[in-house]
C-alpha cells in the first residue's frame, strides 16, 4: 500500500496549476456530493424524527383531528443511550509504555502530557466534553460522529541584539500555542471513494466564511471573487428556495472546503464556483498518520463502501409500526363514549333520561301501558356496542406493548432496562458499575465512543510534541509545581516529549469523575498504604541485621509503587532516597563485618516469608474487624430499636397519664362548679327564711306592742 501512494506521490506531484487543481477537485467534490445525497438526506429526516418535527406531514399538523398521534420512543431511546455512553467528564490517563521503575524521564513526560491535556475537560463550550457530546449525538442520530485538532500559535516581534552585527534586529517570537479540538458538523464532512478507513483518499472539512475572514486569509483578490450565500442549518444549499426565512443566516457566506489529501500530503482549499484553487500547501501538521482526525465514528457500515448507515434506517419499520397502532388506539378512545338511538314515538321521557336525569331521580312517562307493551325502556333504546370497541382497544395495546418489546430486544434497549452485564467497565463497586452500564449489544458501541475520543486526544498530544515549544509546555503544564524530587528532570523529559521517539499512551475512562471513581482511588490508596506498611515493618529487621541492604529494600519498594496506579508523585522522592541511601552505603563501615550474599539471599527469603505473614494476619485483622464492625452495626440497630420501642411506650404512658389528668381536673371543675351552685342555693334559702323570720318577729312584736297597749288601756279603764 506504501508503494501505491509513493508511486502516486510521483505521479501526481507536478505540474499542476491551481486552475487544473480547481478543475480536479471541482470532479471529486460533485461525485462525493453524489455518492453521499442519500445519507444527507436521511439524516435530516431522522433528526426531524428525533425533535417530532410535523410539518409536511400528510396526517396533518400536531393537535389536528386528523393528525396520527406519534410515540417518540426514538427520542428516548437515543438519550438514553447518550447518557449512558457518556453522562460525566471524561478522565485523561497518560501512562508510560511501559511501566519500567527507573524509566523516571518518561514518567515525568507522561505526567506533562497529562497535565495540559487534562485542561481540556472544562465546561467553557469549546471543550473536549462539549466536543465529544455533539459528536456521539452525530453517531447516534445521522450515523456519522467526527472531530479534528488544530495548531494555532500567536506571535510578537521582540527586539534582540545580532551577535555578529551587534545591530538590534526585530525577531518574531511564540507568545502563546494552543491545539483546539473542533467538533464537524457531520455536513460539513466530505471524503472520497474508499470502502475502509485505510483507503481513504481524502477527507475534507467545510467552513463558512464571511468576506472579511476570506479577505484576511486568503487576500482580497480571492474575497472579490467567491460566492456568498446565506447558511442554512443542512448545509444543502439544493433547497435553499423551499427553507423558511428564519432557518437562513443573515449574514452570507462563503463555502469554503479544506481538503486532506493523503497520496499528495497536502491539504488544498477550494471552494465551488471560484477560477482557481484558493491555496495549497504541504502537510502542516507532519502527523503520522497524516490526517487530522481520528477515524470517525461510523454506524453500520461495511467493507463494500464507506458509506454509513444510521441505526434508525434498521428499526425504521418498527417506529412506524408503534406510530400507527399509537393513532389507531387513540382513533377508537375518541371513539368510546355512551351514546345510541332511541323510538321517537316513545315520547321524550326516553330522551330526557339522560339529559336531564340525576341521581335517585325518576322521569315521568305518558301512555305507561303503550310504553311497557313495546318492552320498556330496552325495547325503546339501543346502545352503542362500546363493548366490542373496548375489546379492540384492548387487542390493540397489547400488539403495541408487543412491538415496543420487540424494539427494545432489537435496539438493545431491553438489556439496558435490566441492567445486564456491564463488559469491561469493572471497578471497585463492580455491581454498580455493570448495573449502569447495562447492555451488552451497546458494548461495542462504547469501545467505539472510547477509542474516538483515546484517539482525539492522542493526536492533540502529537501536535504538543512536534510543534510546541519548550516555553509553552512548562507553562501549560504548570511544570514548576512538580515535586521538588522531579524538577531536574523537566528538560529531559521534554527533549523525550519532542523527540520521534517518544511513546505514550492516552487513556479516557467514560465513567470517570462519577462516585464510583472516589470509591476505586480510595481503594487504590489504602490498598498501597497497607502493603507499603507491611514492606516496611518487613524491612526493618533486615535493615538492622544487614546494613548494608538499604539501597537494595528501598529499590524493592519503589518496583513494587511502580504496579500501583497514582504512585507517579512518589516515585521522585523515592529515587532521592535512593541516592542517599547509596552514598550512606558507599561509606566505609568501622568495625562491621559485612554478610555474605547467601546471608544477603536467605535473609530477603526470610523477609519474604514475613511480609507473606504479616500481609495474611493483615488479611484476617481485616475480617475481624469488619466481622466485628457487623456485629456493632447490628447491636447499635438493635438497641436504637428497643430505645424507640421504650420512647414509643413511655410517650402513650404520658399521654395517657395527661389525658387522665385532664379528666380529673373536668371533673373536680364540674363537682366545684355544683358545690358552688348548692352553695348559692343554701345562701338564698337561708336569705329569705332570715328574712321572713325577721318580718314574722317583727309582726310580733308588733302584735305584742299591740296586745300590752291594750292591756294598759284596760287597766286604766278598771282603774288599776
Amino acid at each position: 500500500m506504501e508503494n501505491v501512494i509513493e508511486l502516486e506521490q510521483k505521479e501526481t506531484k507536478s505540474e499542476k496549476n491551481p486552475v487544473e487543481w480547481q478543475q480536479y477537485w471541482e470532479t471529486e467534490m460533485s461525485a462525493a456530493s453524489k455518492r453521499l445525497r442519500k445519507f444527507r438526506r436521511q439524516g435530516n429526516d431522522i433528526v426531524n424524527r428525533f425533535l417530532d418535527k410535523r410539518t409536511g406531514d400528510t396526517g396533518g399538523y400536531a393537535g389536528s383531528s386528523n393528525s396520527p398521534h406519534k410515540l417518540n420512543l426514538f427520542h428516548s431511546n437515543i438519550l438514553t443511550l447518550q447518557s449512558m455512553l457518556f453522562g460525566s467528564v471524561p478522565k485523561i490517563d497518560v501512562s508510560r509504555e511501559h511501566p519500567d521503575p527507573n524509566d523516571d524521564i518518561a514518567r515525568v513526560a507522561a505526567m506533562l502530557f497529562q497535565r495540559i491535556l487534562t485542561t481540556d475537560c472544562r465546561s467553557s463550550g469549546s471543550d473536549l466534553p462539549t466536543v465529544l457530546k455533539a459528536a456521539l449525538q452525530d453517531r447516534l442520530l445521522p450515523g456519522f460522529g467526527l472531530a479534528r485538532v488544530r495548531y494555532e500559535y500567536e506571535t510578537e516581534l521582540t527586539p534582540s541584539i545580532n551577535p555578529s552585527t551587534g545591530e538590534i534586529e526585530e525577531t518574531e517570537m511564540i507568545t502563546s500555542e494552543s491545539a483546539p479540538i473542533d467538533y464537524l458538523h457531520w455536513q460539513d464532512v466530505s471524503w472520497g471513494w474508499c470502502r475502509t478507513w485505510s483507503e481513504m483518499p481524502w477527507i475534507a472539512f467545510r467552513s463558512w466564511l464571511t468576506k472579511s475572514e476570506v479577505s484576511r486569509r486568503f487576500g482580497k483578490t480571492i474575497a472579490n471573487n467567491l460566492e456568498y450565500k446565506n447558511q442554512l442549518p443542512d448545509g444543502n444549499q439544493d433547497s435553499a428556495r423551499f427553507a423558511e426565512s428564519e432557518q437562513k443566516n443573515n449574514t452570507q457566506k462563503a463555502e469554503v472546503w479544506e481538503i486532506w489529501c493523503k497520496p499528495h500530503k497536502k491539504v488544498f482549499w477550494w471552494s465551488k464556483g471560484a477560477s482557481a484553487i484558493l491555496d495549497a500547501q504541504d502537510d502542516p501538521l507532519e502527523l503520522k498518520g497524516f490526517w487530522p482526525c481520528p477515524r470517525p465514528m461510523i454506524a453500520n457500515h461495511t467493507t463494500t463502501l464507506m458509506i454509513p448507515t444510521a441505526d434508525y434506517v434498521l428499526v425504521q419499520d418498527l417506529y412506524n409500526q408503534i406510530d400507527e397502532i399509537n393513532t389507531r388506539i387513540s382513533v377508537i378512545t375518541r371513539a368510546i363514549k355512551v351514546v345510541g338511538v332511541y323510538d321517537r314515538s316513545s315520547g321524550d321521557s326516553v330522551g330526557r333520561m339522560l339529559s336531564e336525569g340525576n341521581e335517585n331521580d325518576l322521569i315521568p312517562v305518558d301512555n305507561w301501558a303503550m310504553f311497557a307493551e313495546k318492552g320498556g325502556l330496552q325495547g325503546a333504546i339501543n346502545w352503542f356496542p362500546v363493548q366490542d370497541v373496548v375489546g379492540v382497544l384492548q387487542t390493540l395495546r397489547e400488539v403495541l406493548n408487543d412491538t415496543i418489546a420487540q424494539l427494545n430486544q432489537v435496539t438493545g434497549m431491553s438489556d439496558i432496562m435490566r441492567g445486564s452485564a456491564g463488559g469491561q467497565y469493572t471497578a471497585a463497586s463492580s455491581n454498580q458499575m455493570a448495573a449502569k452500564m447495562g447492555s451488552v449489544n451497546v458494548q461495542a458501541l462504547q469501545d467505539e465512543f472510547a477509542r474516538f475520543a483515546s484517539e482525539l486526544e492522542g493526536l492533540k498530544a502529537e501536535v504538543i510534541s512536534k510543534h510546541y515549544e519548550p516555553q509553552s509546555i512548562i507553562q501549560q503544564s504548570s511544570a514548576f509545581f512538580v515535586p521538588e524530587a522531579d524538577k531536574d528532570k523537566i528538560m529531559s523529559a521534554i527533549e523525550l516529549m519532542k523527540s520521534p521517539e517518544i511513546f505514550w499512551r492516552v487513556d479516557i475512562r467514560p465513567e470517570s469523575i462519577a462516585m464510583v471513581d472516589y470509591a476505586q482511588l480510595k481503594q487504590e490508596r489504602t490498598e498501597f498504604l497497607t502493603a507499603m506498611a507491611t514492606f516496611v515493618q518487613s524491612a526493618q529487621a533486615a535493615a538492622t541485621s544487614m546494613p548494608g541492604s538499604t539501597p537494595i529494600l528501598l529499590e524493592m519498594m519503589k518496583w513494587t509503587m511502580a504496579g500501583f496506579k497514582g504512585s507517579t508523585y512518589l516515585e521522585g522522592m523515592m529515587d532521592k532516597a535512593i541516592d542517599e541511601a547509596n552514598k550512606a552505603a558507599s561509606q566505609p563501615q568501622q568495625q562491621e563485618q559485612q554478610p555474605s550474599p547467601e546471608q544477603i539471599k536467605m535473609q530477603i527469603e526470610q523477609m519474604k516469608m514475613q511480609m507473606e505473614q504479616q500481609k495474611s494476619q493483615a488479611d484476617l485483622q481485616k475480617i475481624q474487624a469488619k466481622a466485628a464492625a457487623d456485629v456493632q452495626t447490628v447491636q447499635a440497630k438493635t438497641q436504637g430499636e428497643l430505645a424507640k420501642i421504650e420512647a414509643d411506650a413511655t410517650r402513650d404512658m404520658e399521654l395517657e397519664n395527661t389525658q387522665s389528668q385532664y379528666a380529673l381536673l373536668e371533673i373536680k371543675s364540674e363537682l366545684e362548679a355544683k358545690l358552688q351552685e348548692i352553695e348559692a342555693t343554701l345562701k338564698a334559702s337561708i336569705t329569705e327564711e332570715t328574712i321572713q323570720a325577721q318580718q314574722d318577729m317583727r309582726v310580733n312584736d308588733q302584735e305584742h306592742s299591740q296586745r300590752v297597749s291594750e292591756i294598759r288601756i284596760s287597766d286604766n279603764d278598771l282603774g288599776l
